[in-house]
């Protein structure tokens, strides 16, 4: 059994879990996984007062850090979480019930700045290579 990340939505607690299926889902709403992951951790291309980027001395582009993508959050968490109970279901061979966005939002009561770290970390942990 794989043990899920969990998150509490409205006095329950709910499983996540960030693999292909949604990272499929990201890839299609953002076209890459790298535009994504910027949006979650709020990192922007600095630009200069004309609107062009500005690169470092070594050709790299300039980032600046801002606020967690609420966009990147509603993408992944519903996503993540019928992941979770997908998988909790078939490995208890139980039949399961999608949760709807509008249910997470209306009820998870955690900051948009502490989902944008969680849903960060679940997305590391699903490219770290196992042993």
């Amino acid at each position: 059994m794989q043990k899920l990340k969990r998150i509490l939505i409205n006095g329950k607690t709910y499983p996540i879990k960030m693999d292909l299926n949604v990272l499929e889902t990201i890839q299609n709403e953002y076209g890459t996984i790298n535009e994504f992951e910027r949006d979650i951790l709020g990192l922007k291309f600095a630009k200069d007062e004309e609107g062009r980027q500005i690169f470092n001395e070594e050709g790299e582009p300039r980032m600046i850090i801002g606020e967690t993508s609420i966009r990147a959050i509603k993408v992944a968490l519903p996503s993540m979480i019928n992941e979770g109970l997908a998988i909790e279901a078939e490995e208890k061979g139980t039949a399961w019930e999608a949760v709807s966005d509008s249910f997470i939002f209306r009820n998870c009561n955690v900051s948009f700045e502490l989902l944008g770290k969680m849903i960060h970390e679940e997305f590391r942990r699903c490219f770290e290579v196992k042993k």
